[in-house]
């Protein structure tokens, strides 16, 4: 590697001390930040030439990770995989996210099928119209017409019963789900599948973990209009609270203190900036 000058050096090091003396607040105040902020949504020009970008740089993306036969358990180390593992099983469900989810009107109706198919599929195994006409004194054709006069008339009639009586049931069903779900006792089993689930999601491969390609065309379009306009409803009142919480706060709290390689980095990019015609007249020491 190439000598760093020393004035470079030293006018870096320089200007890295002062930058980490300065407040938040001083370097941008929550005004001008805001109007900053509004001129680059507004900036239609801008816009306009980084969208091309923004969705090349998605497809080349995408298209890396659509080509990807590894899983993620591959990419990553042993120890990051054992770390997320012990996340995932670690974290318990907030009750009240768990409830809210549960008594949707989708699950209701989800739940009310599938006890809606258990009952039915039951009654239909368990033969029981047929059992009863068992132990009437009937034979032959005569037993096979009882039994398709039976079967037309009554199975439509339990049908329309069933579901009936599932209508205000279902959401009785989701409670004691819910109950189930929070109990005490049965968080370590909930545990052990939020381990096997993240276990089974890492070892497929990545390829298989993407949307289909309409599905991503929607994330990309949603991800630009989130880009362009503002993340929160009172955008100004976000701002206060964040200048009031670390507007005093300098950038040496939130900087990384790097090592000699990457100051040498840092040094060597900045001499050949002032070494070039553009930076030639403000490179340290330079009269005029």
């Amino acid at each position: 590697m190439p000598d760093v000058d020393t004035t470079t050096r030293r006018f870096l090091d320089a200007l890295d001390a002062w930058l980490r003396g300065q407040r938040v607040q001083d370097l941008v105040g929550r005004e001008e930040l805001s109007e900053i902020l509004r001129e680059l949504r507004e900036d239609e020009a801008f816009w306009t030439r980084a969208r091309p970008e923004f969705e090349a740089a998605w497809a080349r993306v995408e298209a890396r990770l659509r080509a990807e036969e590894r899983a993620i358990r591959d990419l990553i180390s042993d120890e990051a995989y054992q770390r997320i593992l012990d996340l995932v099983e670690a974290v318990e469900p907030d009750p009240e996210a768990v409830r809210a989810f549960l008594r949707s009107p989708a699950v209701e109706q989800s739940l009310g099928q599938v006890l809606y198919t258990g009952i039915y599929e039951f009654m239909r195994k368990a033969d029981l119209l047929g059992k009863v006409v068992d132990r009437m004194p009937v034979i032959g054709p005569i037993r096979k017409k009882i039994m398709g006069v039976l079967k037309d008339e009554l199975e439509p009639l339990l049908e329309g019963q069933i579901k009936a009586f599932l209508g205000g049931f279902s959401g009785h069903a989701v409670e004691r789900l819910i109950q189930h779900v929070l109990a005490p006792e049965h968080r370590d089993g909930f545990r052990a599948a939020r381990r096997r689930l993240a276990e089974h999601v890492l070892q497929r491969p990545v390829r298989t973990l993407l949307p289909d390609a309409e599905a991503t065309a929607r994330l990309r379009d949603g991800a630009w209009q989130a880009l362009r306009q503002a993340a929160f409803r009172d955008e100004a009142e976000w701002l206060r609270w964040a200048f009031e919480d670390h507007g005093e706060v300098t950038l040496e709290r939130w900087a990384w203190q790097p090592k000699e390689r990457a100051r040498d980095v840092m040094a060597r990019a900045l001499e050949r900036f002032l070494g070039a015609g553009e930076g030639w007249t403000l490179r340290p020491g330079a009269g005029g």
